[in-house]
């Protein structure tokens, strides 16, 4: 009877992949903010004729 008998072998589990920590005390919405600081800054010195034209 124990010919009849199908043998499974448990299934190894990968390791989970690390958690990103983050990059400090940075918040993730600062980069964008200043994008939009460095943008409005470079329209307002062409509006006042600081960078030419």
């Amino acid at each position: 009877m124990s010919d009849n008998v199908i043998k499974f072998r448990k299934i190894e589990k990968q390791p989970e992949p690390p958690v990103k920590k983050p990059r400090g005390p940075v918040p993730g919405w600062v980069p964008f903010a200043v994008v939009v600081a460095v943008a409005v800054a470079i329209y307002l010195a062409r509006s006042a004729g600081l960078l030419g034209a």
